[in-house]
């Protein structure tokens, strides 16, 4: 039996099932975490302390006291040295704590990029109010937030381009003079990257990032793109994802289903397929978005169907039922066309497409059943999912 987030969908002879939304079965793409235990440190006096080595979790310390600035008044910075990635996209992510135990005023904290910081009283040009705006976020918080910074790896030390430390820097206000004030922070990561991923703590290479929950499948997705949002599409020229399962199935002697909840970009041309063979002929199996006019939701040995299919850039739940010598398409729970086939061999499981054939958009769950679903359990999933994806 697999096992699932979602109690309600058929379970039933599922041998491979993926959800980039899950949390458990999509990990993120390839990313390398950057941030270590040991920050650099700069500003007045302060500390930080590991809670967490697995989690990124720090306790980032600021002594308050009655310095030049004011009464019970402190800041320091904690950053990583990314000197050596001058010039790229930078990302630096981490959920922010401010407990009610800490003394004082809470004023801001700043993330993203300053100089370097090398040991205490380093000097007032050396937070990140250093920096241009755009080099950093500024935030004022009393509760828990994830907050993200994204910008350039900087060389020139000056304002608009720091010389490439990545990191925080908080300022109290009105703390308790020889009493230390601080902050939490958790799932700290640091990634050259334009955007922020899903924690890794350390590596997540291109076979860790999708695996099949079911835990008979690691899935190589080296070959597919991701969002701004970090999450997986596919941008119709070179993206696929070979499954690597199904391999010379028959399904007119070993039926099967397929089901899919896909969203293309555009209106015309846009396939995720099955590349199969018989008796020396391509033939392709293929679940379309359709060309303008008549529709080609689907595909059997190399001849499209003529019944209408959807050419819009809507998320639709779709189920391919091979069954015997009959195909059965599903759209949104509903049966949409059905044609007779003959005998053939599937040659590979692609998601996503393959050769001149590709899909430009988003598949965000993608499942296999070792059988052909009922028309009331193809039901069944699409009510399952049908709220998520406003359908």
């Amino acid at each position: 039996m697999s096992a699932h987030a979602n109690p309600d969908i058929v379970d039933d002879n599922l041998v491979f099932i993926y959800d980039t939304d899950d949390g458990k079965s999509f990990k993120g793409e390839p990313t390398v975490n950057l941030a270590t235990d040991s920050p650099s440190q700069g500003g007045w006096a302060g500390g930080r302390e590991v809670l967490d080595s697995s989690r990124k979790k720090f306790k980032l310390i600021v002594n308050n006291f009655n310095g030049s600035a004011g009464s019970g008044q402190g800041w320091r910075s904690f950053t990583w040295d990314l000197n050596s990635y001058s010039g790229q996209s930078v990302t630096i992510s981490a959920t922010v704590e401010v407990p009610s135990a800490s003394p004082g005023t809470f004023a801001w904290i700043m993330m993203g990029q300053t100089n370097t910081h090398t040991s205490n009283n380093s000097g007032a040009g050396q937070y990140m109010g250093y920096s241009a705006a755009s080099e950093r976020v500024q935030k004022t918080t009393t509760t828990t937030e994830h907050i993200t910074w994204t910008g350039t790896v900087g060389s020139t030390g000056t304002a608009s381009q720091p010389s490439g430390h990545v990191g925080f820097t908080l300022w109290y206000n009105g703390g308790t003079i020889g009493v230390d004030s601080y902050v939490e922070v958790s799932n700290v990561q640091i990634e050259i990257n334009s955007h922020a991923t899903p924690f890794v703590n350390g590596t997540r290479s291109a076979t860790q990032g999708l695996i099949d929950r079911t835990g008979t499948a690691t899935i190589n997705i080296s070959n597919a793109s991701f969002d701004s949002n970090a999450q997986m599409t596919f941008d119709g020229t070179d993206d696929t994802i070979n499954t690597g399962l199904f391999s010379g199935r028959n399904p007119s002697t070993d039926p099967f289903t397929i089901e899919a909840v896909v969203k293309s970009d555009i209106t015309s041309g846009s396939r995720m397929w099955i590349d199969a063979t018989s008796n020396g002929s391509n033939q392709r199996l293929y679940c379309a978005y359709a060309a303008t006019g008549t529709g080609n939701p689907m595909g059997i040995q190399g001849t499209a169907w003529s019944s209408s299919g959807v050419n819009d850039t809507d998320y639709h739940h779709y189920v391919i039922v091979m069954d015997g010598s009959v195909a059965r398409l599903y759209n949104n729970g509903e049966a949409h066309s059905t044609r007779n086939y003959t005998s053939y061999q599937i040659q590979a499981l692609n998601i996503g497409g393959r050769n001149t054939y590709r899909w430009l958009g988003y598949i965000p769950i993608f499942k296999l059943y070792n059988r052909a679903l009922t028309a009331a359990e193809v039901l069944q999933n699409f009510n399952a999912t049908k709220s998520r994806f406003g359908l």
